[in-house]
This record gives C-alpha cells, structure tokens and sequence, in this order.
C-alpha cells in the first residue's frame, strides 16, 4: 500500500476539517484462476498514460468504441473479450501506441451499449448490489478469470507481464483493482469504490492508482477515505491500513472539497438506515423515525452520482482531451467538475504517484 507523506495526502483527507466522520460468456478458452501468477511489475515499471487509461476505461461505454491510438489484441485473428451478461462482466484487450497489453473492464449501465445488451446492465446492478455489501462479486472473480487468460494468451505472443496493465470505470474499475490487486498488475483506476482487504493477495499495490472525485457517492464508498460514513465503513486512513474497505493502491484525488462535504451531509441522512457504520445492523426503527432525512439523503446521493461520477469530471480534471468522432467524445461531456485542472494526460503511473506526493490535486 502506498503511503503519503505530503499535506495533501488522501492518509490525512480531512483529518483536521470540520467534516464529520461520516449470461452469455465470450471466451476463447476457459481458464480458471486457481493460483496468482507471479509478475515482474514495479511501481517504476514503464507504462501507459492517463490519457491512454481514460480512453480505455471509457471506450466501454461507445458501441464499436476503440481508444485512440490503440488496436485490438487479437487471438486467432479475433479480439480477446469477455461478456457475461448475468454479472455485467465485460471487457476488451488493447495494444497500446507503446506495444503494451491494456485490458479495459466495463462499467454497469455499458452506456450506449445497454440499446443492444439490457440484459447485461441488469447483471451489472446485481454485482453492484453484492459491492455495496462490502462482498467481493461475481463480475470481479470472473474479471480475474479473464485476465489469466489474457496473460496466457499475452506471453504466447511474447508480453510479459511488465507490459500488461488494467483499467475501468465504475464497476469496470472496481473489477481492474480487484484483478491487480490478485496478480499485481498496474494500471489506473476511475471513480471505483473500495474493495475487501486481502493479505493473502500477490499484489502491493506500489503500480496501481485510484483516480477518485469527491463528492462521487460511488467512488468514496469505502473506509479509506473520510466523508461517506456512517453509509460507508469506519474511516481508517490507509497510513494505518485502510480499515475493511480500502482502495486498492494508492488514492489520486480530484475535484472539490465543498462537494465531499455535501456528500458527507446526504451520508449523514441516510446513515439513520444502520446501527453505527454501514457492515452493522440496518435498523428499521431509524428508518421508522426518519423517513424523510433518509429520503432526503437518497434523493442528494443520486444528485451527487449524476454529477460527480460520469467521465466529465475526469477529463476536465485531469486535462485530457477526448479523441475520435462524436460518439466518442460524447462521455466526457455528461457530469460535472468542479476544482483544479491537473494537465496530467500524458503521466504514466508512477510520475502521476509522484505529482500527488507533491501538488493539491483537489481545491
């Protein structure tokens, strides 16, 4: 786990503010992911960029989308993908402009891709139900699944690890920590929530960064960040481990501290569901007594999704420009973003790990 020592931080968000504490498979082969693969990745290992990251992580979205620059990595003379619509898990494999492997997982709703394939977003609220549950879900074993595959299928046509990496959105980038964080692979992360702690895991996470909006409901779900408790688990700062619902890897947060804070307020609402933080009791009795605050809470928490946790706050954010036709761009303009530019495009991991260590990345 990364650690960080500059006043900006993500160990020490808030620590001294007034915010309270709050079915259809598509695989070339089948391999299961029996034992972790050991890697050859540092965390200084050459890699792809923000941009090319964001590009693949949002291309899920775009029917036919490819990210600009790359070309699919094909098996047999076909792209090596993965589509599960009873779980949501999709994903696609890439080679990048610097001949790496990308491997791009989906978010739920898939965007325009849910015309042709309601089923599959259906699958993908399910998993995000056993997300929300602090549960590890199927989309994210199956993820881990595909990505042995890949690997496999990488180094029989000379990959090695080192040049393989992971990226998505939403649901699509809980499924890429998850994955990193059982084989150790780098990449990027955008707006994911936390995932369960596994010490028995292979990855560090010294490779792996979470690109994180506050005020995103989804992506501040989790017990390493201080703003969405009681909804969320017990706030630990990853300085002293992150508690039961980490990020994976570090944190690069963006965006504006006023809207944690309203984030923190809908929390506090909704919070009147459970006896003390989310992972305890849910207490009927609460909702019995407050039912226009949880309400309230609710109504604010979807607010706060619709702005915070579409891809406009990413690229505004971090200063890249969206590429190809209308379609294309046409994600990076839905949501909303508030705080400072980061012109931090054409960053690989490590230099991005670097720029948080010494720059407010948040206003």
């Amino acid at each position: 786990m990364s650690k960080k020592t500059s006043p900006w931080a993500s160990d020490g968000l808030f620590d001294h503010s007034d915010i309270v504490s709050l079915g259809n498979f598509t695989y070339l082969h089948t391999l299961k992911s029996a034992a972790a693969t050991p890697l050859a990745q540092t965390s200084s290992a050459s890699t792809p960029t923000v941009s090319e990251f964001l590009n693949g992580a949002i291309s899920e979205y775009v029917l036919g989308g490819t990210p600009d620059g790359m070309r699919p990595f094909l098996v047999d003379g076909q792209q090596l993908t993965l589509h599960n619509s009873l779980n949501g898990a999709t994903a696609h494999t890439w080679i990048t402009a610097e001949n790496q492997v990308l491997i791009s997982y989906a978010g739920t709703t898939r965007g325009e891709n849910l015309l042709i394939d309601p089923l599959s977003t259906a699958g993908g609220l399910l998993s995000d139900l056993q997300i929300l549950g602090q549960q590890v879900s199927s989309a994210q074993h199956q993820s881990l699944d595909f990505a042995h595959q890949a690997i496999e299928a990488a180094a029989k046509q000379g990959y090695g690890t080192q040049d393989i990496f992971v990226t998505g959105h939403s649901l699509g980038g809980i499924s890429a920590a998850y994955v990193a964080q059982q084989t150790g692979l780098g990449g990027i992360s955008f707006e994911a929530s936390g995932i369960p702690r596994d010490l028995h895991a292979v990855g560090q996470g010294g490779n792996f960064v979470n690109v994180v909006t506050l005020g995103d409901p989804v992506a501040n779900y989790s017990s390493d960040i201080r703003g969405e408790q009681p909804f969320a688990p017990s706030f630990v700062s990853q300085a002293e481990g992150g508690g039961s619902l980490p990020h994976y890897g570090s944190l690069f947060l963006i965006g504006a501290q006023a809207d944690q804070q309203d984030l923190a307020e809908a929390a506090a609402k909704v919070g009147h569901l459970f006896n003390g933080d989310n992972g305890g009791q849910v207490n009927p009795l609460g909702v019995a007594l407050h039912p226009v605050s949880v309400a309230a809470g609710i109504a604010e928490a979807a607010r706060l999704i619709a702005e915070f946790h579409l891809p406009a706050a990413e690229y505004t954010n971090l200063g890249v420009t969206p590429t190809g036709g209308f379609l294309d761009t046409l994600p990076a303009q839905i949501g909303t973003a508030h705080g400072p530019v980061l012109m931090v495009g054409n960053y690989s991991v490590a230099e991005l790990q670097a720029f948080a260590e010494t720059h407010a990345t948040f206003g």
